[in-house]
């Protein structure tokens, strides 16, 4: 086995024991897992009620026949479908009892935390990202469901399809968002950035209109 070369070794020195927390301390609210949002209707009537839904439709009318609406790729925590290719998350939080790494599995989302935490050694650093990369098979309109949960109070994120910015979207509590695009053949990716407190990751989906 190779050592680094660069490295120098010492000698760590900490006389003096650290507490070991108990466990309830660690203890947090529970934020009961949400199902995923896989229902067309579902997305469609979150979609009129987003402000600026009415010159969208306009734009693209296919987006109030809901029931003609294709699927297309789901991406969650446990589950890809689809013409889902690549799910990447990127600065997840785990924090053991609460968000580890098999109780994400097991509830299907992915944690960002936000404030807080540093007595844990959070950085605090408000970086998550998830990109989801997915083939649209022909040249037309789609819609991509966002769906999140904030945790603790209210969250925001911006939301990207490939380099194109949606803008900042606040939410407090769960949310169904989505963000209609006209789209190339071939791949694209749908990206979320965390911009300021915490949340849940559950799902993206897209739907062919």
């Amino acid at each position: 086995m190779k050592t680094s070369k660069k490295y120098r070794l010492v000698v760590g020195q900490s006389l003096k024991a650290i507490r070991l927390p108990a466990r309830g301390e660690r203890q947090l609210k529970r934020a009961r897992p949400a199902k995923l949002t896989v229902a067309a209707s579902v997305v469609a009537k979150a979609l009129r009620a987003t402000a600026g839904a009415k010159e969208v439709i306009e734009k693209l009318p296919g987006l109030s026949n809901w029931a003609a609406w294709l699927p297309l790729a789901t991406f969650s925590v446990c589950l890809k479908t689809g013409t889902a290719a690549y799910l990447d998350i990127w600065d997840s939080d785990h924090f053991d009892y609460f968000t580890d790494m098999q109780r994400c599995l097991t509830d299907c989302r992915a944690w960002f935390s936000a404030d807080g935490f540093t007595y844990w050694d959070s950085p605090q650093t408000k970086t998550g990202r998830i990109n989801c990369y997915f083939n649209a098979p022909s040249m037309g309109d789609y819609v991509c469901n966002a769906q999140l949960h904030s945790y603790s109070g209210p969250a925001q994120v911006e939301c990207l399809i490939d380099s194109f910015s949606y803008g900042p979207l606040p939410f407090d509590g769960p949310i169904n968002q989505p963000h209609p695009a006209s789209l190339g053949a071939g791949y694209h990716s749908f990206r979320i950035r965390q911009i300021s407190g915490s949340f849940f990751f559950i799902s993206l989906t897209v739907w062919k209109v």
